[in-house]
């Protein structure tokens, strides 16, 4: 009987996610590298899935095997919560970490596949590459849903080398994929220096703290002028860089490919939130394609806009010493 509900609560998951049985069959060829009759087999229950094929069904595919077990779909649920604790980190949130960075990885390879990052914060996937902006992330979450008995200082904050280990392959992951875009606020880069002040003016940071995290903040913004005049990541692939004209409260990321559409949101530090909903994704894509109308493409054009912009986030940052 426990067999039969979770093969029961796999194939819906898998329909539903890909809903022509022609592509799904496709699919699971190409992930599990078996011939397409015995995907079949599998398909109409005749050969049972092997825990080592749901297992990478699982990772490639963004399914979470907890939700599988439990019978909720996670292209059913509109939004859930991530556990994933980025501070005293257990084996099961650097698993989930692993698992979506393979995922992501794989997706370098469907030429129709794009991310994006949308809002008035600094993305996760650009926040990652800069040691100590993201040290700043992970103490300002540790301040929001940490121990709330014990305050940690900046400098008492850590990164373990797994988890920078995972970041780097992220990074390349994002990089990888064949288009990604950009929407920022234009006030991003001031709502991160006015977060470095609140802290600074508590003690939590130095004015040690204060000058790497400058000189962070330079490095992020000469990586960004770079990519925006080539209109592309070092690795060549395509990168939209647009500026709101319009104020964004809400700060969201997305993976877009032929297999599965994820939509993430931020609503404190990093993306807590996350849904395969369809509707929802197509809700925020609206959203994008109202911004993209409203906002200036800045990356390979609009070069005075996109000269005065960069000058005045460095004179933003060079404020942190006044």
């Amino acid at each position: 009987m426990r067999k039969d509900f979770l093969f029961k609560n796999l194939i819906e998951a898998l329909q539903n996610r890909i809903p022509q049985r022609g592509q799904l069959a496709e699919t699971l060829t190409e992930l599990l590298g078996i011939e397409k009759e015995a995907v079949y087999r599998r398909l109409r229950g005749s050969v049972p899935f092997s825990f080592q094929e749901v297992h990478t069904i699982a990772v490639q595919l963004g399914f979470s095997l907890d939700n599988i077990a439990e019978n909720i779909s996670p292209v059913n649920s509109q939004m859930t919560v991530s556990t994933i604790k980025f501070s005293e980190q257990q084996e099961k949130d650097y698993m989930s970490l692993e698992d979506f960075t393979a995922s992501h990885r794989r997706l370098k390879d469907d030429l129709s596949s794009e991310s994006g990052a949308i809002g008035s914060a600094i993305p996760t996937s650009l926040c990652i590459a800069y040691e100590y902006i993201y040290k700043f992330h992970l103490f300002k979450w540790s301040q929001q849903l940490g121990n709330q008995k014990k305050t940690k200082t900046f400098a008492e904050t850590h990164a373990t080398e797994r988890l920078k280990q995972l970041n780097r392959e992220f990074i390349e992951s994002v990089h990888d994929l064949p288009k990604s875009v950009y929407i920022f606020d234009r006030q991003f880069i001031e709502n991160f220096v006015n977060d470095i002040r609140f802290f600074f003016d508590i003690r939590l940071i130095t004015e040690e703290d204060v000058q790497l995290l400058k000189n962070d903040l330079h490095l992020l913004i000469n990586d960004l002028e770079r990519y925006a005049v080539n209109g592309c990541f070092d690795t060549g692939n395509k990168l939209y860089i647009f500026l709101a004209n319009i104020h964004m409260d809400s700060n969201y990321n997305y993976v877009e490919s032929s297999t599965y559409k994820l939509t993430m949101m931020r609503s404190f530090v990093f993306n807590d939130s996350y849904s395969f909903d369809e509707t929802v994704f197509q809700n925020m894509k609206n959203w994008l394609t109202f911004l993209k109308r409203t906002s200036t493409l800045i990356s390979e054009g609009n070069v005075p806009e996109r000269i005065r912009f960069f000058e005045r986030q460095r004179e933003m940052v060079q404020t942190l010493s006044e």
